[in-house]
């Protein structure tokens, strides 16, 4: 049995939560909980409190005022907004150990930070979804089996990329082959240890899917064209840029119309690095090689 199956077998070996994130997140989700409360939680971890207020006071969100304590934030965003942030803020300090040469920390966070701006604005062209930071979350998390790979397989990587670029298969089945699992299925086995609702869950065992179907199959699609789109090269011309998003199978099943996925893109190109930056990421080294 490959290391990678007694992996999944084996849950409590796959990697952990923070204890700070598990602990504010079982305060927001308390209702008796007040603002006050929580904030004092995040404060215990000075690095996490600066990072949260940050991504706060980013462009990304593009509030009129600055704020200056999670307590205000919360009473302003909500919730279920400063816990999707917090995700955010804490996953770069879950995978510390990934010393590969044939993998970039920061393509890849690049890669999910552009498909999780994607998703979210997206989500926000459809009037009957409302958690719109669930989709941020879902297009950051698409991607983290592959994280794993890096940690526990990074001599494989290289043969995985070889199976893609010279015998043409796709990453799924190039992972299927050489490892008998694929980062999708590491991926579910975190969502499940992590405790991931469902919609994010089924957004990251579907984003390599063209087709979808079921209770989540708008919400999947979303994430699987993000995903998509976030590997386009930006076309200044929209028209030839809207050329190359109809490209893209099925991309029509998000409901979403060409002006609004241009859009989308074109809003991941400007903030994805104030994003990077704001999450605690951005002094990640700069690999030259492509992200895939």
């Amino acid at each position: 049995m490959h290391k990678l199956e007694t992996l999944l077998e084996h849950s409590n070996e796959l990697p952990s939560l923070p204890e700070i994130y598990v602990r504010v997140s079982e305060l927001l989700e308390t209702e008796n909980s007040d603002a006050q409360q929580i904030g004092e939680a995040v404060q215990t971890d000075p690095s996490l409190t600066g990072r949260v207020l940050k991504m706060i006071n980013s462009a990304y969100y593009g509030l009129p005022n600055e704020i200056f304590s999670i307590s205000q934030a919360i009473s302003l965003l909500g919730r279920q907004q400063i816990k999707q942030i917090l995700m955010g803020s804490v996953l770069s300090g879950v995978f510390t150990e990934i010393n590969s040469v044939d993998f970039s920390m920061r393509d890849f966070w690049q890669h999910s930070i552009k498909t999780a701006i994607i998703a979210r604005h997206l989500a926000m062209q459809n009037a009957q979804i409302i958690d719109h930071e669930a989709f941020f979350t879902a297009g950051l998390l698409h991607d983290i089996g592959r994280l794993v790979l890096a940690k526990e397989v990074p001599d494989l990587l290289p043969e995985i990329d070889e199976l893609v670029e010279i015998n043409g298969l796709n990453i799924i089945q190039a992972e299927e082959e050489k490892l008998g699992v694929t980062h999708i299925d590491v991926g579910e086995a975190l969502m499940r240890k992590w405790g991931i609702p469902s919609l994010i869950t089924q957004c990251v065992v579907k984003h390599h899917e063209i087709d979808h179907v079921g209770p989540f199959a708008v919400d999947t699609s979303m994430v699987y064209l993000a995903n998509n789109l976030s590997k386009l090269d930006l076309l200044e011309d929209e028209d030839e840029m809207q050329k190359t998003i109809i490209t893209i199978a099925n991309w029509q099943q998000t409901g979403c119309t060409l002006e609004q996925i241009d859009i989308a893109c074109r809003l991941a190109d400007e903030q994805w690095l104030d994003v990077m930056e704001s999450l605690g990421m951005i002094d990640l080294e700069i690999d030259d090689e492509p992200f895939f």
